[in-house]
């Protein structure tokens, strides 16, 4: 009885080799892909740019900030944008490889590519990226201002943020931001959403109430919108021009 069972013992055994060695040797059959190559970032300073390699199916990116990973992403083509990744200062750098389908008879993964050359994000251009503004355009190869002590490299972004109303946290007090980053301040700005106009005092807040300006008279709602027509204010009631002026 011992004796039978060590043989079909044995012989499970050698089944298993025989399935370890196919695997083997399917795997040895196998090409491996080639090594990516001629990383370079784009000239917005933030795009991942790669070589294309012949039969792989995606590739694997992986972004490093001050030599530690950041983010780890696949995607099909050969370049991927980081900017969105890059929310911190620092040196960043990418490698890629080149990968094969999971069930491919045919491929296996490469290897990883050397490091890419550097791109440099300053604290301000990180800031920027966290609170959700993007660039439309990097001039000199990358985002932001490094100091090395001997020579300045200036990598100056033109920024594309969001024209917006913002409220000010604490005070309350309504002041808007131009796409460019400026804000209307001293006199009176339309709204290009809506075409009404509002009154910002010399620091750039939104000013509510009656409004001197120029000889005549304005009056600005709670909302800020400035009043044109007949309006009763504080009980009585006033006629503004389309301009906006008090009539007498």
């Amino acid at each position: 009885m011992k004796n039978w069972k060590k043989g079909i013992a044995l012989v499970v055994a050698a089944g298993l080799l025989t399935i370890a060695g196919a695997a083997t040797a399917l795997a040895a059959s196998k090409t491996r892909l080639d090594t990516v190559s001629d990383l370079y970032w784009g000239d917005d300073g933030t795009t991942a740019n790669w070589e294309k390699v012949d039969d792989a199916y995606q590739y694997e990116v992986r972004l490093y900030c001050n030599e530690s990973q950041v983010e780890s992403i696949k995607t099909k083509k050969d370049s991927f944008d980081m900017e969105k990744k890059m929310t911190k200062e620092g040196d960043y750098t990418f490698k890629v490889r080149a990968l094969a389908k999971s069930n491919s008879k045919e491929f296996t993964d490469g290897y990883w590519s050397e490091e890419s050359e550097e791109t440099y994000v300053s604290e301000d251009f990180a800031d920027m990226i966290k609170n959700g503004g993007s660039t439309s355009q990097l001039q000199n190869g990358g985002p932001g201002k490094k100091e090395d002590g001997q020579a300045t490299e200036e990598k100056e972004a033109s920024v594309v943020i969001q024209a917006k109303w913002i409220q000010e946290a604490g005070t309350g007090r309504w002041w808007y931001q131009n796409a460019d980053g400026s804000y209307p301040k001293g006199g009176w700005w339309q709204d290009p959403a809506n075409g009404t106009w509002y009154f910002f005092d010399d620091q750039g807040y939104m000013q509510t109430g009656w409004i001197d300006w120029n000889g005549n008279r304005y009056y600005c709602t709670a909302s800020g919108a400035m009043a044109v027509g007949e309006y009763t204010i504080d009980g009585a009631q006033y006629r503004f021009d389309a301009s906006g002026a008090l009539q007498q």
